[in-house]
């Protein structure tokens, strides 16, 4: 039976504690609602690879002054609605479905306690027919007279011989091109007399005299234009395909070339003098013509040749990391100057070689990222690697450890750790296959963002969150040490508070700093908060928790000002935490609170089990002074005070950087209820100090109540009582590089 049929996820009680306590209100269906009341309806529905994703708009209900949360339905084959997931965001995605089933859906509001209805829905519902995206080729015509392009099997672009790329056609050589030559215009030889002009006197001596056929002086005449012919076919089993038309550099611009057809193959004719770079794009649709796949794409093609060549590739990777090498316009390169700077740069070893006009691969792309910007070998996570485009399954080395078995060929999964490339929703990678229009466009956009912020600073500061999970592994788990992110170092350079046994920790910091080249400092901490949580201790207080100064996200940013850290860039995150805290409220004065502040402690306390102990029996040796610090954090002790807190010095320290905050995506853990108003909360405080926000709640697809995606996307921990940890709380790597690092990203481009 399909997990679909069998799992509902079911908010039959959320937890409400501190303030809210008992605040989901005690109406009656009547009184929720009435027959006057809206219907909540999709306001898009879009077919993705692997599943389908549904949005809607926020929905009021002025009897809920709470809000509230959304409740999504699938059709039983018998016809009955089935609960299939409760959500607070506006976006849901269904991975349970299968290639040519047609599924229906409806949406309805309930109460956050999910006891009552808020609204009705549509009982007649959507559906969406499912199908994978279809495999396109293309066969690509040029004018008469010149020769094919791009078909020729020439060797990969690799660091050794060992394999070589084949780009192969199903289509005949006669399909390759097609060819309509002018005709000259003639007079018929079989007329009955010559047709003459009879000019007046004056012009007697410009007498034009239309000659028959085979006279040599024959008044040429202007030839038809010839015509290119583009032959674009693919694999499917859908009830037909739809065919686009897409143009480089005009994202809005996608011309549909075939509204329906039932074939599998498509020819386009158009002129030969369009010099537009272009490329086809191919989906299915269902049986009442609506789309029903993610698009197939083909490579970009300019003037009847490919266009995402290598040579291309090499000069846009070296432009972006290479200053000045964009003052020559790649036209005016040739293949052996752009081969020599490839092999001067780096970005091809010694042995490398690759072949003009050859077009590009994803492993050639791959090996001269890694190359030239000096990647450090990863593995992806909870997904596959497919070396020679065999699958190979991840390896699970332990309980806690998952990673992609990498040991054919690293450097694909690298570059799909850091976002460049993604696994398809099979989790494979294919090193041969030709590097798409859509990719390519994707590879321009971080090669931008790369010559736009490498060498400049970012440091975050935040929970666990931006911390990162990543591909953790535990510091007694067995596995290689070499692996680990911070092993053996004493400064902890660009995590500012490791964990003490949880050695690789891979956050957003991570991600976006090495993969654009930054410099990056984290100063985030697990379980931080932005109110500080104090308990009494005689006549003072003192911070809860054996390190809670790192897990007040204001002292985070304290402690950077205090190591004079500079930043180009600030990210975090926070509040999560908060709303699960008893002694932190959310928005109330208190008195004065002084604390016993073992002040700034160095970055390096927990480099090794000796200095940890020492640190926890002799605190005092840890602080800038002598004695304790009395420290009042009477103003920052709620959620609301604490952002503030935190937003306040993060401007004022870092006035001239740029400020981004993250808003977690769902998790299946604690109120979902308190989840949605505390980060609401936090950006309309954002929004007041005119810091930049990513949405991740709602507009990533990442979500721990969906545990499908929270399977696949984020790491298991294990509770207590040796139970798996499914909550969905922290992203894997491939959770970081496929939902967080795109959103993040989007933003930096904008900055």
């Amino acid at each position: 039976m399909s997990l679909k049929r069998v799992v509902s996820v079911v908010l039959a009680a959320v937890v409400m504690i501190g303030a809210y306590a008992g605040i989901a209100p005690s109406f009656s269906a009547e009184e929720l609602y009435d027959d006057n009341t809206p219907i909540p309806y999709f306001s898009n529905i879009e077919i993705i690879d692997g599943g389908v994703r549904f949005t809607w708009e926020p929905f009021v209900n002025e009897n809920c002054p709470d809000g509230v949360f959304y409740r999504v339905y699938y059709k039983n084959a018998q016809g009955d609605w089935v609960r299939m997931i409760t959500t607070a965001s506006t976006q849901f995605v269904d991975l349970d479905v299968h290639i040519g089933k047609s599924y229906t859906y409806t949406i309805r509001c309930v109460t956050p306690d999910g006891m009552e209805f808020a609204s009705d829905c549509d009982t007649r519902g959507w559906t969406a027919t499912y199908f994978d995206a279809p495999t396109v080729t293309a066969t690509i015509g040029k004018a008469a007279g010149s020769a094919q392009t791009g078909t020729d099997n020439l060797p990969d672009e690799t660091q050794s011989n060992e394999s070589t790329d084949t780009v192969s056609s199903e289509s005949s050589d006669e399909d390759k091109r097609f060819i309509q030559s002018g005709t000259d215009v003639t007079v018929d030889d079989t007329a009955e007399e010559e047709t003459t002009v009879q000019p007046t006197q004056e012009e007697a001596e410009d007498e034009i005299v239309l000659k028959s056929k085979g006279d040599s002086d024959l008044a040429p005449t202007a030839a038809a234009p010839a015509v290119r012919r583009d032959i674009i076919s693919w694999k499917g089993t859908a009830p037909s395909y739809r065919v686009y038309r897409k143009y480089l550099n005009e994202p809005d611009k996608l011309e549909v070339l075939c509204e329906d057809t039932t074939d599998l193959t498509y020819t386009c004719e158009y002129d030969p003098e369009d010099d537009s770079v272009y490329a086809y794009k191919v989906c299915a649709l269902d049986r009442y013509g609506e789309v029903a796949s993610a698009c197939g794409v083909t490579p970009y093609y300019a003037s009847g040749d490919l266009y995402c060549t290598r040579n291309r590739w090499i000069y846009e990777l070296l432009s972006a990391k290479i200053d000045g090498f964009d003052d020559t316009d790649f036209s005016d390169l040739s293949y052996a100057e752009l081969s020599d700077a490839a092999h001067e740069y780096g970005a091809l070893t010694p042995t490398g070689y690759f072949n003009d006009g050859t077009s590009l691969t994803r492993r050639f792309t791959a090996d001269t990222l890694v190359n030239l910007f000096g990647y450090t070998a990863h593995s992806l996570g909870n997904t596959y690697n497919t070396p020679g485009n065999s699958t190979v399954k991840f390896t699970r080395v332990s309980a806690d450890n998952y990673y992609a078995s990498d040991t054919t060929y690293p450097n694909i999964n690298t570059v799909a750790y850091y976002g460049w490339f993604t696994p398809d929703i099979y989790n494979r990678l294919y090193l041969y296959n030709d590097v798409t229009a859509d990719e390519w466009d994707h590879l321009m956009t971080d090669l931008s963002l790369y010559k736009t912020w490498h060498g400049k600073t970012v440091i975050s500061f935040g929970d666990s969150g931006m911390q990162g999970r990543g591909n953790i592994v535990y510091s007694d788990g067995g596995v290689i040490d070499s692996t680990y992110r911070d092993i053996n170092r004493n400064d902890f350079v660009n995590k500012r508070f490791p964990r003490y046994d949880e050695e690789m920790m891979e956050g957003p910091v991570e991600f976006i700093g090495e993969k654009y080249g930054m410099i990056h400092r984290d100063y985030s901490w697990s379980g931080a908060s932005m109110g500080t949580e104090l308990e009494k201790d005689g006549n003072y207080y003192i911070f809860t928790n054996y390190a809670s100064y790192k897990c007040h996200i204001a002292n985070q940013v304290r402690t950077a000002i205090k190591e004079n850290q500079s930043a180009d860039l600030v990210i975090l995150n926070g509040g999560d935490n908060d709303e699960g805290y008893p002694s932190i409220p959310y928005n109330a004065s208190t008195p004065s609170r002084l604390v016993y502040d073992w002040g700034y402690s160095a970055p390096d306390w927990f480099s090794s089990a000796y200095s940890r102990d020492f640190h926890y029996e002799n605190p005092e040796y840890f602080h800038y002074g002598d004695q304790k610090v009395m420290e009042d954090y009477s103003n920052e002790t709620s959620f609301v005070a604490g952002t503030n807190m935190t937003f306040d010095l993060v401007q004022k320290t870092y006035s001239s950087a740029p400020v981004i905050y993250v808003r977690s995506h769902q998790i299946d853990y604690g109120s979902l209820q308190r989840q949605r108003m505390y980060q609401e909360k936090v950006l309309s405080l954002a929004a007041d100090h005119g810091i930049h926000t990513v949405d991740l709640f709602n507009n990533s697809d990442l979500d721990g109540f969906n545990k499908r995606m929270a399977a696949k996307f984020c790491y298991d921990g294990f509770w207590s009582d040796g139970s798996v940890d499914d909550s969905g709380v922290h992203p894997n790597g491939l959770g970081y590089s496929m939902h967080y690092l795109p959103h993040i990203e989007k933003v930096m481009e904008e900055l």
